[in-house]
């Protein structure tokens, strides 16, 4: 019985057992045996570090974060970066109220929270049709449970894009309609990019779908964009 390959080289994607041997008190790296390079150099890397890399669009990084290291600070960073946005949503969506409705931007805030939860279950919704319509086999093989996970992993990494978010909230009031609109459509292409390059990163098509995924995410996303847009004319409605 072989032994299941739990990790994967961060360079070419393919399973490895381990990621390092331990000799005595020193940790050695372990060599992919496809690529013959090291298998995953972001082991002795800080988590901040990886977090950068993942920001500047790097797939190794992103490979692994979603299979050779631990989620769980990712998870506090997802939570974070989802209330940035919706407090980003909700002031670019909705006037500065009186004082005394001030109650109406903390409604909107969680309500823009619930939407945005929306639409990281959709697009992980969407991304699983895809995997499935190009490489059903792959995902049996893997398992359904545990590729949605991976899948939701990918969509919660490609909208860390979402702290560029930051600067617009904090010179909000020092720039204009057109440079606020600007800088969200950097930050959106930026996210796009980061959900192409995650999700190719994962490895479930192979080669000859790959210009066929990524189309097929492109499409996904735009679709995902205008529901979102269509839900938030309804909710600005509402608000105003």
């Amino acid at each position: 019985m072989t032994e299941k390959k739990r990790f994967v080289c961060i360079n070419c994607g393919h399973g490895v057992k381990e990621l390092f041997k331990k000799y005595s008190n020193t940790l050695k790296t372990t060599h992919c045996e496809k690529c013959h390079q090291i298998t995953d150099k972001y082991i002795e890397f800080e988590e901040f570090i990886i977090l950068i890399d993942a920001l500047l669009l790097d797939s190794f990084a992103f490979r692994h974060i979603i299979y050779n290291g631990e989620f769980k600070i990712y998870w506090k960073v997802s939570l974070v970066v989802l209330l940035v946005e919706s407090f980003a949503l909700c002031r670019q969506k909705l006037t500065d109220p009186p004082q005394a409705d001030l109650h109406i931007h903390e409604k909107g805030f969680y309500t823009y929270t619930l939407q945005n939860i929306g639409d990281y279950l959709l697009m992980t919704l969407l991304l699983l049709m895809i995997t499935a319509t190009l490489s059903i086999e792959w995902m049996k093989k893997m398992g359904v449970r545990k590729f949605t996970l991976i899948i939701f992993k990918v969509v919660l990494i490609s909208n860390l894009s979402k702290f560029f978010l930051l600067p617009i909230l904090v010179w909000r009031n020092n720039t204009t309609v057109f440079g606020r609109s600007l800088h969200h459509l950097l930050v959106m292409g930026h996210h796009l990019c980061s959900l192409v390059l995650a999700y190719e990163a994962v490895g479930a098509t192979r080669k000859v779908f790959r210009w066929w995924a990524f189309t097929l995410v492109v499409l996904a996303f735009i679709l995902k964009e205008t529901t979102r847009h269509f839900v938030s004319l309804v909710l600005e409605d509402n608000f105003t």
